[in-house]
């Protein structure tokens, strides 16, 4: 098996105890060097409410969302957003190098055990382009509650500045099976200004939901 992005083989250097832990082991796909270009995000020293890096107090953009009346989705993201991270997102996404989607599989590990996993969907028409829903892509290997629904909106938030992406109105409906559990944790590739969340979180509290709701992405 290959690097994703280099393309060298790599090795798989797993330590006694996870071999003996009989939990399933997912196999990197990214080489070393390559992994080494993307910046984690410390959780001890990022925003508690978006999970902005070297933010240990809640930031303003929080703040201002909770001034205007959310509970803070109190995200944690993997990564920041540096140029090679950017470099990636347009391989992946604007390019749709599908082949991607599995690069950091074995970083996107999360609770299951009384929490739905909700992906922030494509819309329609994105999907018809692209082939595919990043998202989803990302997120795949993981038991996934695909709740949310999104209508086609006029302009795709890459493309508008922030201002323009705080206004974006509500595109999302939520669809929710009969029995619910108590944690859930919507999905989204990148974090920006937190718009997109919110709506989603709204989406879900409109349909009636009424369990906790946090938020992890790739990138903040």
């Amino acid at each position: 098996m290959n690097c994703l992005l280099c393309q060298q083989p790599l090795r798989s250097d797993w330590a006694l105890a996870q071999l003996l832990s009989f939990k399933p082991l997912t196999l990197s796909r990214l080489c070393a060097q390559c992994l080494a270009q993307f910046t984690p995000i410390a959780a001890a020293t990022a925003c508690p409410g978006c999970g902005r890096a070297h933010s240990p107090k809640l930031c303003a953009d929080c703040q201002r969302w909770r001034q205007q009346g959310y509970a803070l989705l109190h995200n944690r993201a993997w990564f920041s957003y540096t140029p090679a991270m950017k470099a990636f997102i347009q391989q992946y996404k604007g390019l749709g190098d599908y082949r991607l989607h599995e690069a950091f599989a074995d970083q996107l590990q999360l609770p299951t055990r009384r929490t739905a996993l909700v992906p922030l969907p494509s819309e329609p028409g994105h999907y018809a382009r692209r082939g595919f829903d990043p998202v989803i892509g990302l997120f795949g290997h993981l038991p996934l509650a695909l709740w949310l629904k999104k209508a086609d909106t006029a302009m795709p938030q890459a493309q508008k500045d922030r201002q323009g992406r705080l206004q974006t109105p509500q595109s999302f409906t939520a669809h929710l099976p009969a029995k619910l559990p108590p944690h859930v944790i919507l999905l989204d590739d990148l974090y920006t200004t937190g718009r997109t969340l919110y709506h989603a979180q709204a989406a879900l509290r409109q349909a009636g939901y009424q369990g906790t709701i946090t938020a992890r992405t790739l990138i903040r």
